[in-house]
């Protein structure tokens, strides 16, 4: 399994402390996409899908890139005018998520990493 966070490795101690939310954020890579798909038709081509609140959310080449700036920037906004506590609601794929600041960081790291580790693969001939 390609995972970004490998939830099943998450000790005890940080599921307590930052919660369940937290812990099983997760973005999870289909095992092979087609060299010829991704390299004809990259934005529409399926690299994988994103585990939040145990929903798994089919994401597209252009979904990741779309959403991991979109929420990098929510999440960036939260840390200058939000508290600690405060709960902000998430838009992904016509779902909604409410999110603690700290669960939206991890979810804006999942996907920028996601983003990345993608279009590194494919540089370097591996296509996922």
């Amino acid at each position: 399994m390609k995972s970004i966070n490998q939830p099943w490795a998450v000790s005890d101690k940080y599921r307590g402390r930052y919660g369940d939310v937290w812990a099983d954020l997760d973005f999870v890579f289909k095992e092979k996409i087609s060299e010829d798909t991704f390299r004809t038709d990259p934005m529409n081509t399926i690299i994988g899908q994103l585990n939040v609140f145990n929903q798994k959310i089919e994401m597209l080449y252009k979904d990741i890139i779309l959403y991991s700036k979109t929420i990098k920037t929510l999440s960036e906004e939260t840390y200058i005018t939000g508290t600690k506590n405060d709960s902000y609601e998430v838009k992904i794929k016509s779902q909604i998520f409410t999110l603690k600041r700290h669960e939206l960081s991890k979810l804006s790291d999942t996907l920028n990493e996601a983003l990345s580790s993608s279009l590194r693969a494919y540089e370097l001939g591996l296509y996922l």
